[in-house]
């Protein structure tokens, strides 16, 4: 986002019309969640329904940027966990990857034993 907001910034004082491709944080992509939510010329958007292309001279980078920061520590956690299992689909051998981020340890277990479904 940092290089697009640069980007704005620099064709506003020129008068050139940009437009950006918003990636903020989405999870259904329908907008009932709301976490792709970005406030573009004063008004709430939802990058998933309403976007993800909008004007960039009115988009709230700040607001934007602040907002794909919420979540550094779970990414990291979830980058590591996927790197570290073994069941990941990513050719080495075809199984689905169950997701355990946040889970304790017992439970990652319970979940790896049984395929991800709840017991």
């Amino acid at each position: 986002a940092i290089m697009m907001k640069i980007t704005s910034m620099a064709t506003l004082s020129t008068g050139i019309k940009t437009i950006v491709n918003l990636n903020p944080i989405m999870v259904d992509g329908t907008g009932m969640c709301g976490s792709c939510r970005v406030t573009v010329g004063g008004k709430m958007k939802f990058a998933c329904v309403d976007g993800p292309e909008f004007d960039a001279h009115l988009v709230d980078w700040n607001e934007l940027m602040n907002r794909q920061r919420i979540y550094p520590a779970m990414e990291k956690e979830s980058a590591e966990l996927y790197a570290a299992d073994p069941h990941r689909q990513d050719g080495i051998n075809g199984h689905e990857h169950i997701c355990t981020c946040g889970l304790s340890k017992e439970n990652k277990e319970n979940k790896e034993k049984t395929g991800g479904v709840e017991q």
